[in-house]
C-alpha cells in the first residue's frame, strides 16, 4: 500500500451502508503515513477525540517505546525503569495506558500514566502478565491479563470479562476497546476461529457469523462505529454496529479499510497499521466526505416511488447528490441534501445506489439491493 502526505495525495475509501432499517453512513477517507522520526518500525494504536494518536516504535537497536503524537510533534514515552513500553490507549483527558517490561523473564505490566504519574495495572489473577489496552473518559480500563482472560479495571476493582466458549475450550478472550458509553470490543478464540464482539448494557453481539474467518474488533466511538481486522492486511468498519441487533440483518455490514484499521473516534477518523516489503508504518485516515442515508426504511416496496432522504458534508463543496438504479442515473440534485420522490422500475434484486459527489469528484455512496412491486 502506498501512503502520502494529506497535502500531496487523498487516497478514497469508499464504504457502503447494506441496509436502510437504521441510518447508513459512508465515508469516503484520505490517508497519511504516521512515522516516528527515526525509528525502524513505528505501531500506531490509539486516537482520542482531540485527534492525538498514540502507539509504539522500535529504534534502531530495537528498544521498544511509547509515543504520542499530536499537530505534527512526536514524543516518546518511557515507563520509567522498564526495558519496553508499548501506549496502546488514550481518552480525552490524554491518560495513557499501556504496557512496559522489566529486565529479566518474560513479565509484562500494564499501566496509567495520568499527567505525569505513572501506576502499574497489575489484575489480581495474573499469573505472568496483564495488558492495559484501553481507557474511556471515566477512567474505566479494559485489557487482558496472561493473555487469555479479559480484564475491566473500574473504581478501583477487576473483575474478569471472557466472552463464552464451547465446553472444554481454554480461555481465550482479549478486550481491546472501550469507548465513553461503557461498550467494549474485543475477540475470542472459539470454534477454531478468532470472533470478534461488541458489548453493550451486558449483551454481548458477533460482528460476523459463526463459521465465518477470523475477525478481531480492535476500537470502537461512541455511535458504536467499530473498527476491526481480519489479518494484517484485511482491516474493515462497521458503522453504527450497534443498530444492528435490532434491525432485519443481524451482523453489521463490513467495509473495507485499505489495511489493519485499530482504533477510531468520534469525528470518524481512523488509525491503523501497513506493511511494506521493506518496513511497517501506522496510518491516519481522516474523513474527506461523509454520507448518511436515513430514508427509506425497508427493502421491500409497493409503488415505484421511493422517498429518498439523505445528507453530505466534508473537506470540500458537496456538488451533488444522486440516486443511480440498476446502474443508470434516477435522479440527482444539486447540493448537499436530499429529500424526494424518486421514481423506481418493478423488479427483484435492484441494485440502488446513493451517492454524494464533492467539487473535486470524491464519491461516497451507499448501495443496497430491493425489490420493487
Amino acid at each position: 500500500m502506498k501512503i502520502r502526505p494529506l497535502s500531496v495525495l487523498a487516497v478514497l475509501f469508499v464504504a457502503f451502508g447494506v441496509g436502510f432499517a437504521q441510518t447508513s453512513v459512508s465515508v469516503a477517507y484520505e490517508y497519511a503515513p504516521i512515522s516516528f522520526p527515526g525509528a525502524r518500525v513505528t505501531n500506531v494504536a490509539g486516537i482520542n477525540n482531540s485527534n492525538v494518536i498514540v502507539g509504539f516504535y522500535y529504534d534502531s537497536q530495537d528498544m521498544v517505546h511509547g509515543f504520542t503524537y499530536q499537530s505534527g510533534k512526536y514524543a516518546a514515552v518511557n515507563f520509567p525503569g522498564a526495558t519496553e513500553t508499548q501506549v496502546l490507549g488514550i481518552n480525552d483527558g490524554g491518560d495513557l495506558v499501556g504496557l512496559y517490561q522489566l529486565s529479566g523473564n518474560l513479565n509484562f505490566h500494564g499501566f496509567l500514566r495520568h499527567g505525569n504519574n505513572f501506576v502499574s495495572i497489575d489484575d489480581p489473577s495474573a499469573g505472568f502478565g496483564t495488558m492495559a489496552f484501553a481507557i474511556n473518559n471515566a477512567g474505566t480500563i479494559v485489557g487482558n491479563y496472561d493473555n487469555a482472560h479479559g480484564f475491566v479495571y473500574q473504581n478501583g476493582k477487576y473483575r474478569t470479562l471472557d466472552a463464552p466458549q464451547l465446553a472444554g475450550e481454554p480461555a481465550q478472550t482479549q478486550l481491546n476497546g472501550i469507548s465513553n458509553l461503557g461498550w467494549i470490543v474485543g475477540q475470542v478464540f472459539t470454534s477454531g476461529i478468532w470472533r470478534g464482539f461488541w458489548i453493550e448494557n451486558g449483551k454481548l453481539h458477533y460482528l460476523e457469523p459463526s463459521g465465518q474467518t477470523d475477525s478481531e474488533a480492535t476500537g470502537i466511538n461512541g455511535h458504536s462505529d467499530i473498527v476491526s481486522c481480519h489479518d494484517s492486511q484485511a482491516g474493515f468498519v462497521s458503522f453504527l454496529a450497534g443498530d444492528y441487533p435490532n434491525a432485519k440483518a443481524a451482523y453489521p455490514p463490513e467495509q473495507a479499510m485499505v489495511s489493519c484499521a485499530v482504533a477510531i473516534n468520534y469525528a470518524r477518523a481512523i488509525v491503523g497499521n501497513y506493511s511494506t516489503s521493506s518496513d511497517c508504518n501506522g496510518f491516519l485516515a481522516a474523513p474527506a466526505l461523509t454520507l448518511q442515508v436515513s430514508n427509506p426504511p425497508t427493502t421491500y416496496f409497493s409503488t415505484g416511488a421511493i422517498h429518498v432522504v439523505a445528507s453530505a458534508s466534508g473537506n470540500n463543496a458537496v456538488r451533488q447528490m444522486q440516486v443511480w438504479v440498476n446502474g443508470k442515473k434516477a435522479y440527482q440534485v444539486s447540493g448537499a441534501s436530499l429529500n424526494a420522490n424518486v421514481a423506481v422500475p418493478a423488479g427483484k434484486n435492484e441494485r440502488f445506489v446513493v451517492q454524494a459527489v464533492d467539487s473535486k469528484g470524491v464519491i461516497a455512496k451507499v448501495v443496497k439491493t430491493i425489490t420493487v412491486e
